[in-house]
């Protein structure tokens, strides 16, 4: 992204009547690869570029986008941005920092991996993975393989010379693998994804797990109905996270619409509970040394010791709030966390099961199950029944049930923990939901 371009639309802008203006863009680069039954399907390589511009006239703003560069050496792209100011009705809230909070010193982040990725290193590595899922005894068939590489640069220009950028890189290997056992079939999947394509589990990790996953499943019976307690899996705990952060997000709470909009210091969760965002974990895939607005990130402690620590905040919604803007903004009104994680606890995962006397280990659940203004939750789930200890045979078409509050006010957090993903938490034990089966 030609840096140049930016300022002079910030310039042209302001010569039409603007008072502020702010430019966010993206140029990413993609390869990704497919392949189906081992052999190579598709490969699709990308570029796109993504601009967004807010203009500013007094208390009205407006926003204007656009994916074509020449667009911006066109007085038609910022006549029309200014117009929609003009029109616009005023805002109550302060929307942008001020130029003298804004991010001066950007803290180095090792969130782009610089080596070469080919394309036919892409191919080798998942026609390598679905090979050898497919070689598995009992996979029977799969849904394909695929790899990606994906490279992005993102700038953030305003009109009081704040001008800065930061580049990161993607890389994923996955597969979906199918068996099938007295006429039912089992599906599941198994990925891997980093920064740096050398941190990625190998084509062949990544292949046994999704099969092992797979067969584990086969043979899955109903189970009645009953209250018992509930172990998500890491994989799950993670979706349990992502629905709290959709709670804490300050544009839910300032609208009235989220469950624990009157419940900030208050003490609701399970005292072991802690959940951090942190903005820069090394490699981290959420990583990043400023937020949409210019801020330098900041790390937020949203639950610390069961108690609700904060919201996560950009400036206009922490204005609305009477807060301190978390520096999580995503985009001119967005929020969204950075690397968000679930502390660990002191039970290994197999302490836990032990624990249990009859219970539900869940693998995977179905659907968004979370009612944000309510926190009751409902969701279908599959996974293993546990019998005195120990995992005993897979369940399937059930349905788990109960209230996020409470749920999280009677959970555990197992000791394995492992930052792999941008949203990242460890096995969760909650003592009690209700399971609807047959």
């Amino acid at each position: 992204m030609d840096n140049e371009i930016l300022s002079d639309a910030i310039r042209r802008a302001k010569k039409l009547g603007a008072d502020q203006a702010d430019i966010l863009a993206s140029k990413s680069d993609s390869v990704s690869v497919s392949t189906r039954l081992a052999k190579l399907e598709k490969i699709v390589q990308s570029e796109s570029i993504d601009v967004k511009m807010r203009v500013s006239i007094g208390a009205k703003n407006a926003a204007v986008a656009t994916n074509n560069l020449d667009d911006l050496r066109k007085d038609s792209f910022f006549e029309k941005a200014v117009f929609a100011a003009k029109n616009a009705p005023e805002e109550t809230a302060k929307i942008r920092p001020n130029a003298d909070e804004l991010c001066k010193n950007f803290p180095k982040m090792d969130i782009c991996d610089d080596s070469s990725v080919s394309v036919e290193e892409l191919i080798s590595s998942a026609l390598e993975c679905e090979t050898t899922a497919l070689q598995v005894d009992g996979i029977t068939n799969s849904e394909g393989a695929e790899a990606i590489h994906l490279r992005s640069r993102i700038t953030l220009a305003r009109n009081d010379d704040f001008l800065a950028s930061y580049e990161k890189t993607y890389n994923q290997i996955c597969v979906i693998t199918l068996a099938e056992k007295d006429g039912f079939l089992e599906r599941s999947y198994d990925y891997s994804e980093a920064v740096y394509r050398s941190d990625l589990r190998s084509p062949e990790q990544v292949a046994k797990k999704a099969a092992e996953k797979t067969l584990k499943r086969l043979g899955a019976r109903k189970i009645p109905s009953c209250k018992a307690p509930v172990i998500f899996d890491r994989e799950v705990s993670r979706q349990l996270l992502s629905g709290l952060l959709e709670a804490v997000n300050g544009a839910a709470v300032a609208k009235g619409v989220s469950f624990l909009k009157d419940k900030l210091s208050q003490k609701l969760f399970s005292g072991d509970l802690n959940v951090v965002d942190k903005y820069s974990i090394p490699r981290g895939l959420r990583s990043r040394p400023f937020d949409s607005e210019g801020l330098k990130c900041s790390d937020t402690i949203i639950i610390k010791n069961g108690v609700l620590n904060s919201f996560l905040l950009n400036t206009k919604y922490a204005d609305l709030l009477k807060m301190k803007s978390t520096r999580n903004a995503r985009g001119f009104e967005g929020i969204a966390p950075n690397n968000a994680y679930v502390e660990g606890g002191k039970a290994s995962f197999q302490d836990i099961v032990k624990s249990i006397k009859t219970g539900l280990y869940v693998t995977e659940v179905l659907g968004n199950g979370l009612n944000l203004v309510t926190g009751n939750y409902s969701q279908g789930a599959v996974g293993f029944w546990i019998e005195n200890g120990e995992i005993t045979h897979p369940v399937n078409e059930i349905t788990i049930a109960g209230n996020f509050t409470e749920m999280l006010a009677h959970c555990r957090a197992a000791s394995d923990l492992e930052i792999e993903r941008g949203i990242n938490a460890p096995t969760l034990l909650v003592e009690q939901m209700t399971i609807g089966g047959k």
